[in-house]
């Protein structure tokens, strides 16, 4: 088949991590070159500010950057005007009948995504990645108004859509009353080629810490590290003998005023918690790979890759239960879900895991059993099995 996948708002190949880029980006790269090694034509399509460009990424994937808002520099909240000049572009540099379908990701490039599929007379499918009456539910964070009506729009004219869980799933269900019939699950793969137990001891070679905790992932309030600081501080006032040790790899997304440096610092944490950048997927790996416990303290998250890859490492996941962390971990076995985003409960299970290290030994093997279900392999064939089904639904209506 020939693939678009659209991911306007940040380039698939950019350091998750770093500014909007996240799990969307690790689905979308690693979905493309899933398919791409079963000998189908994917086509990334993304926006730049600078010159257009096109590049072949491994074999059967490309990569095209469209110039759109040439030489300006957007946040997350000024793409929506620019959705119908990326049609444009898109109409531009692409003939319409380059592909057989279009997978879209996220709300804005579906929406750029259903103006093209109506041109090029191919099957919308998309991803949302994450929605806003979900995310506004889970996290209390209000969404903008254009997003809730565009993915009411979205939703109900997309010849298919794909939910990342079965948690996901029942969301787009409840709060956009979409019929199941046009709905797939898909869930997220695991690259275990790089991450696995196997690691090299890049961190802690000591291993003097009573529980060294990771957070990998961007630096915004929605991603909850300060929830994490803040439960590490309380921890140690529990405990005052234990030695409970953070690292935190990402940077800065979105709100200058989001300063967790200084929450470390008012809470007198400066030598339990360190802020580093974010890493290339091995060295993250490795990183996981040495810990006790991954924090994945999200308001709301989809799916939780990096929930899923820290379990690949071996190591057990603490986390909120929300969202698609009902299903990535598995409660009580490979990880631990807090039922609310509480430092004090938070707190309280860390001093447990601290003074019990067998409770963390016995889920890191739960952790590596429950990640072998997430592959990139069994992602491609079932994305394929719902861009064949939107196909045939086009060609029949």
């Amino acid at each position: 088949m020939r693939i678009a996948m659209l991911c306007l708002h940040t380039s698939p190949l950019e350091q998750p991590g770093a500014g909007d880029a996240g799990g969307m980006n690790v689905y979308v790269k690693n979905l493309a070159f899933a398919l791409g090694r079963l000998g189908h034509r994917i086509h990334l399509v993304t926006r730049t500010a600078g010159p257009s460009r096109t590049e072949e990424v491994i074999e059967n994937v490309w990569i095209h950057h469209l110039q759109v808002a040439a030489g300006r520099t957007l946040s997350k909240e000024e793409l929506p005007g620019i959705i119908a000049e990326a049609v444009q572009a898109a109409g531009r540099h692409f003939a319409p009948v380059d592909f057989d379908v279009i997978h879209a990701h996220y709300w804005l490039s579906g929406m750029v995504g259903l103006e093209l599929a109506g041109r090029w007379k191919v099957p919308l499918v998309v991803s949302m990645h994450t929605s806003a009456e979900a995310k506004e539910y889970e996290s209390g964070i209000a969404e903008p108004m254009v997003r809730k009506h565009s993915e009411k729009i979205l939703l109900a004219e997309a010849d298919r859509i794909i939910a990342n869980t079965p948690v996901e799933a029942r969301q787009l269900v409840r709060f956009y009353a979409l019929h199941q019939d046009k709905l797939d699950v898909v869930l997220p793969g695991v690259d275990h080629r790089i991450f696995h137990p196997a690691q090299d001891k890049l961190c802690r070679p000591d291993g003097s810490d009573d529980l060294h905790i990771v957070y990998a992932g961007r630096m915004q309030r929605l991603k909850g590290a300060h929830l994490l600081i803040a439960a590490v501080g309380r921890a140690m006032a529990l405990a005052p003998g234990l030695e409970i040790t953070a690292d935190l790899y990402g940077s800065l997304s979105g709100a200058a005023d989001y300063d967790l440096p200084a929450l470390v610092d008012e809470a007198g944490l400066r030598r339990q918690v360190a802020f580093h950048g974010p890493l290339d997927p091995s060295r993250l790996a490795a990183v996981f790979a040495n810990a006790d416990l991954v924090a994945v303290p999200s308001l709301s998250e989809t799916f939780g890759l990096v929930a899923a890859e820290a379990q690949a490492c071996g190591t057990p996941v603490i986390a909120n239960q929300v969202g698609g962390l009902n299903y990535s971990v598995h409660d009580q076995r490979s990880g631990w879900l807090m039922p609310q985003p509480d430092p004090d409960l938070w707190a309280a299970q860390l001093v447990q895991l601290a003074r019990n290290p067998q409770l963390i030994s016995r889920a890191g093997h739960a952790a590596l059993e429950h990640s072998a279900k997430f592959t990139w392999e069994r992602a491609a064939v079932e994305a394929l099995s719902s861009y064949r089904v939107a196909r045939q639904s086009l060609l029949a209506g």
